[in-house]
């Protein structure tokens, strides 16, 4: 059985360095937002400049803690009377349940949960922007990152952003929930290859990818996942905007994200030492077929490219930390 789910994984992996891949995304959360004031209400509560987003735009965000912890990323895209949100996996209840306790008397804003109404598929791999050209017509090769366009696909009308990179690039699929049979039917006749979560966390750590639950989290800053490009040190203020203007005035953070090269296979729970003192934590292992035993874990930033540490769970496991995302140089 082992050697089945190995041989499947390959086969997956190999897809999305040749052709393109897909998995079913259910689990990401989906929120919809109306009122007239939904966009300056999304701005005032999260890291980046959501505010004048016009029709056909998005942006990542993230909600964080009065301290600054993060209580999840989203993807917000803009439309002409409504404003979707995208959580992550299983996430959506508690961004929706934080966000409704700061709406105020004179907010027009409403929030709903769309997850069960609605189906998300997200197609990953060299392959990707043809493949969907392949099923709409439409070239969406150059849709800034987070941008959407509405599409027919089998006559059924289909969200496509371009998503964040996984496998080369990444795009979201986001459709009502009784047409995603057909939709994704249309898309294996089209060639692209269905993939399990074992394949697309091989290819998420690769890419560098936090996720939600392991790097992501209220343990964690977002300085310090890297997703630097999600925040917005001009906009003002928002919660737990002291503490990130702070952080990026000194240019000092507690520890970073990095990429992790094992040379033997690593159980988690595991920490990073060096000569015996703690330095950080793993949290994410996979194996990759490229690069063998790789994860991503949390360092304190005396950690550089190139520096050995160990990883000591059962037992230790020499372990080089690497830039993000993985070279396959």
């Amino acid at each position: 059985m082992a050697t089945e789910l190995a041989t499947n994984l390959e086969a997956e992996y190999t897809a999305a360095q040749t052709g393109s891949v897909m998995i079913e995304a259910a689990a990401w959360g989906r929120l919809k937002f109306t009122g007239t004031s939904r966009l300056d209400f999304l701005h005032r509560m999260s890291t980046n400049d959501v505010a004048n987003l016009q029709a056909g735009q998005g942006a990542a965000t993230v909600f964080l803690t009065p301290i600054a912890r993060m209580i999840d990323r989203a993807i917000v895209y803009a439309r002409e009377n409504e404003t979707l949100m995208i959580t992550s996996r299983g996430n959506q209840t508690r961004v929706f349940q934080w966000l409704r306790k700061y709406i105020f008397f004179n907010d027009d804003v409403q929030i709903k949960d769309v997850t069960d109404e609605t189906a998300m598929i997200s197609l990953y791999g060299v392959e990707a922007n043809r493949a969907i050209q392949r099923i709409s017509g439409v070239d969406v090769g150059d849709l800034a990152l987070h941008h959407w366009r509405e599409v027919s696909v089998a006559e059924i009308s289909v969200l496509i952003a371009r998503a964040d990179p996984i496998g080369d690039r990444g795009f979201h699929l986001i459709l009502d929930r009784a047409a995603q049979a057909a939709i994704w039917q249309t898309l294996i006749d089209a060639g692209v290859t269905p993939i399990g979560e074992a394949a697309y966390q091989v290819l998420r750590v690769e890419a560098g990818r936090p996720e939600f639950g392991r790097e992501l989290g209220d343990e964690y800053i977002p300085l310090e996942a890297g997703l630097w490009p999600d925040v917005s040190f001009t906009k003002g203020c928002y919660t737990g905007q002291e503490i990130i203007a702070r952080m990026e005035s000194r240019q000092r953070l507690a520890k970073q994200l990095v990429g992790l090269r094992f040379e033997d296979e690593v159980a988690l729970p595991s920490a990073l030492y060096v000569e015996g003192h703690e330095v950080g934590t793993v949290t994410s292992v996979v194996h990759s077929p490229r690069l063998g035993w790789i994860g991503l874990g949390y360092l304190k930033t005396q950690g550089t490219d190139g520096a050995m540490v160990e990883s000591r769970g059962d037992e230790p496991v020499s372990t080089r930390v690497v830039g993000l995302p993985f070279n396959f140089d």
